[in-house]
């Protein structure tokens, strides 16, 4: 077996299915007739392989033609330096195997690296000629390859995401081979774009959950409530026909063009909308069969319109709790992760199901749709762009919707124009589409998307049609959602009921022993910090005492109180966090600053349980 067998064979054992991608591309590129550069292998002076590359009868080295070694050493210590243990590594070009091979070899086998390149004809020479088992088999290492099937730039992004946190952004390092902004000048610019929307992206987060964290422990403990008469997502799948299309209607500045059409799908489509949605369709006279709502903050106003209340919702834990209050339909919850929630829907004889998230209320619908076996789904509404300049239809937050100055803002391709302008955060859900949609049609070759849109951003894989010529092809069969909603019951029955009440009645009583047992791991940091201020440190005693901490955490971290705790503390542990990965020069040093931010940290969960026991005593007193 060669090099590039061997090499197949162990990315496959990491990544199931990446030999025949990669396969399938290499036979493609065998039968093409054009090839985009030509490749030679030569030896340095300082005898390393490096590549020649000509491209429209220019001929450029990737590796230095006299010295190909010293510019690899000046690069891991002027522009990598000393990394963090996790910090990612982003690389584009895997021409000069010499980089890769010194970051591996030097690095934290505990780093991510994510190397994408933008010829797949150098991919295949450096997996012909490079055996990268080893590597694999040390490191975590993810190739990205521009001209393999689902490798695209856009659709990195969502790996790039998860390895770039918050706290990890001040550690990361990204890095472009030389030659590289020659030969692919506009993949290099992508490449640097994605890095940075990625980071952007954790800011936004970070900020999203630093601003909402407060919030949406208070919606989790109200809502909470709504459990013990609610429904599961995945009762759907009893009553729900999947011979009818799916329609996802979302607030888009096209929804102006053809909402009047979506009256003609009433009765022969299951149709949900988005939150914002609600108010424009309810003044055309348009009942849709479900609303969908995720959001912690959101304005009440959207909701006050005659016919509203009664429409079953799909909501989250943390959605607005003044809104959730304010409706009087049935509810519809899936898991989130929530660990004190879980336990009263696996208390429930109904399987629990989740629901795959693009960030957005409509990405939620439209996952949920594919979830419940929908195999056609229209889409309307679904601009992710600012269509005409506008960020909502006309009727959502006021009568008519002003103007936006988009001047500046990320242009992408249109439906129905070449370029319209989107913002960081809808080209985050266009992404996510983008991604999802084939991935899905792979798995469900008869899945159809159908972008009735009638204006914003292109979404890979849909079919653009009008929304007169959708309805007309898909909404063939009457179907009377109402009726197929009203024979489900609540997913808990009275017994189960019984028990989830004096479960919600006792989280007062699991707040306080969250407090009990962080003061005791608190205490055990203040006696680390005693051991590690003594002159001479008793490394027993140091040892016993940090065995006793890492026995007590996973402990505390069982807790699902702990688990709100840490969600309001979000400022604390970014700090504590993003500070594991710096390192002391002495035992004693690194003794006290794990003392230091322990006992800070465990203080801060003690008061925060102390509140929540308040918070919970009044919310849960009256359940019945």
């Amino acid at each position: 077996m060669g090099i590039f067998e061997n090499n197949l064979k162990v990315l496959a054992e990491i990544y199931p299915e990446i030999d025949r991608l990669i396969e399938d591309a290499r036979k493609e590129t065998e039968e093409s007739k054009e090839k985009e550069l030509e490749i030679y292998r030569e030896m340095s002076m300082d005898g390393e392989p490096i590549l020649k590359v000509k491209k429209q009868d220019k001929e450029y080295y990737l590796g230095g033609k006299r010295n190909a070694k010293e510019p690899v050493d000046l690069w891991m210590e002027k522009s990598i330096g000393e990394l963090a243990a996790n910090a990612p590594v982003f690389i584009m070009g895997v021409g000069n195997s010499l980089y890769l091979s010194e970051l591996i070899n030097k690095c934290d086998e505990k780093i991510a690296i994510l190397i994408y390149e933008p010829s797949l004809q150098l991919f295949l020479d450096f997996i012909e000629h490079t055996d990268i088992t080893k590597w694999l088999r040390k490191q975590t290492l993810i190739f990205w390859v521009k001209g393999i099937k689902r490798m695209e730039i856009e659709q990195m992004k969502p790996v790039a995401d998860q390895l770039l946190t918050y706290g990890m952004l001040p550690y990361s390092r990204n890095f472009v081979l030389p030659n590289y902004e020659v030969l692919f000048p506009e993949d290099v610019l992508e490449f640097l774009r994605m890095c940075r929307k990625s980071a952007m992206g954790g800011v936004v987060l970070r900020n999203t959950q630093k601003i909402f964290s407060k919030v949406v422990v208070k919606n989790l403990f109200i809502n909470a409530k709504y459990l013990c008469d609610a429904y599961k997502t995945t009762q759907l799948v009893q009553v729900i026909p999947r011979d009818i299309p799916g329609i996802v209607v979302a607030a888009g500045p096209s929804l102006n063009k053809n909402i009047k059409d979506l009256k003609a799908a009433c009765g022969k489509a299951l149709i949900i909308a988005v939150d914002t949605a609600i108010k424009p369709l309810l003044k055309e006279g348009i009942r849709p069969d479900m609303v969908m709502i995720i959001d912690a903050v959101k304005p009440l106003e959207l909701f006050q319109i005659d016919g509203c209340k009664d429409i079953p919702f799909v909501c989250t834990m943390n959605a607005s709790s003044e809104v959730m209050a304010y409706h009087e339909g049935k509810k519809f919850f899936f898991n989130e992760g929530y660990m004190f929630s879980e336990k009263i829907l696996m208390k429930s004889k109904e399987d629990f199901g989740t629901i795959p998230s693009g960030g957005s209320v409509a990405t939620n619908a439209f996952a949920l749709l594919y979830k419940i076996g929908m195999t056609r789904i229209i889409l309307v509404g679904q601009d992710l762009a600012y269509t005409n300049n506008r960020a909502y239809a006309d009727g959502t937050f006021s009568e008519k919707m002003e103007e936006i100055n988009t001047k500046g803002m990320y242009m992408v391709e249109g439906n129905y124009e070449d370029r319209v302008p989107t913002a960081i955060d809808l080209k985050q859900f266009l992404d996510w589409y983008n991604v999802t949609i084939p991935a899905m049609k792979e798995r469900n070759p008869d899945f159809c998307v159908i972008n009735a849109t009638e204006g914003g951003a292109k979404i890979t894989d849909t079919e653009v049609m009008t929304l007169k010529e959708a309805i007309s092809r898909e909404c063939q069969k009457e179907v009377n959602i109402k009726e197929c909603l009203d024979q489900l019951k609540p997913m808990l029955d009275q017994e189960e009921r019984q028990w989830a009440v004096g479960y919600l009645k006792e989280l007062p009583d699991q707040c306080h022993e969250l407090a009990v047992q962080a003061n005791k791991i608190k205490k055990l940091y203040k006696k680390l910090d005693k051991v590690c201020k003594k002159k001479n440190i008793d490394k027993k005693e140091y040892l016993s005492v940090l065995r006793r901490i890492d026995k007590s955490i996973p402990k505390i971290e069982r807790m699902s109180m702990y688990q709100l705790a840490t969600m309001s503390l979000s400022d604390a542990e970014y700090v504590i966090s993003r500070e594991q990965f710096l390192h002391r020069s002495t035992l004693a040093e690194e003794g006290k600053e794990i003392a230091r931010k322990g006992t800070l940290y465990m203080e801060l969960v003690e008061q925060c349980s102390n509140i929540f026991q308040k918070y919970a005593e009044e919310v849960f007193k009256d359940v019945e």
